[in-house]
């Protein structure tokens, strides 16, 4: 099963500052909503930033939102920070501590949200084991940072036809990213895209954009900063499709 990806490029991308590594226990760490019996068929999964914290999405007031809009489903946040990403264990923490036991426990429906590098996780979930997720959410995810990628991409027509003339090496995150999403696109469960026009990361998400239905792709002004994110779920959780079938019909 392939997941080689750089660990010292999501580093030196997405920290700027010198790095160190938090513990990673077995199982991994989360903060749920409904710790016993489920309360709802849909199962929400928020995997956080670099430097951010699973506290976060209840600080922030993401699963707040999730009630103002009325949406009818449990949540768990999980601590996937980067000292899982370094040993390259993330996505089997995420895998056997959290998904297969929330399908275990009688969730029909389970949806991703990644923000920044849970976006990356995400992504890599499903490049791992299809089908692991029956919803993505990207939140100004981190898609690599080489313009000069970027630029091949652009020029050539966009990520599927680069991806059908690349093979990523295994110390290129982005390319690697990218080459799953030219190859895989149109195989992935529902996807949604948001991010601020103003986000450090916009460009690759400017080259996704084309590949999802225009009415799952969500823009705000704003950087790559929380207030721009809590605005952006607002926005998914009141006016997208993505809880359709959590809310109540009006």
């Amino acid at each position: 099963m392939r997941r080689i990806f750089s660990i010292v490029a999501i580093l030196f991308a997405l920290t700027g500052c010198a790095f160190w590594p938090r513990a990673t226990p077995r199982p991994i760490p989360t903060i749920q909503s409904a710790p016993g019996a489920p309360t709802a068929s849909t199962l929400v999964v928020f995997l956080p930033g670099r430097g951010d914290r699973m506290e976060d999405f209840e600080r922030r007031g993401l699963s707040e939102e999730m009630a103002r809009a009325g949406v009818r489903a449990d949540w768990v946040a999980v601590d996937a920070h980067l000292g899982y990403y370094r040993s390259r264990s993330v996505i089997e923490r995420l895998r056997e501590d959290v998904i297969e036991p929330a399908r275990a426990r009688g969730y029909r429906r389970i949806v991703v949200v990644g923000v920044s590098l849970g976006g990356l996780g995400s992504l890599l979930g499903e490049r791992d084991h299809p089908g692991l997720f029956d919803g993505i959410v990207l939140i100004a995810p981190y898609l690599g940072d080489r313009k000069a990628m970027f630029d091949e991409i652009q020029n050539q027509g966009g990520p599927a036809a680069w991806a059908a003339d690349h093979s990523p090496g295994a110390d290129d995150v982005g390319a690697q990213v990218w080459s799953f999403l030219g190859k895989r696109v149109s195989a992935l469960p529902p996807t949604w895209l948001a991010y601020g026009t103003a986000d450090r990361f916009a460009v690759g998400h400017r080259l996704l954009a084309p590949s999802l239905p225009p009415d799952r792709v969500k823009t705000s002004a704003g950087g790559h900063d929380w207030p721009t994110w809590q605005a952006l779920w607002r926005d998914l959780c009141h006016h997208s499709d993505l809880f359709a079938a959590e809310r109540p019909r009006q």
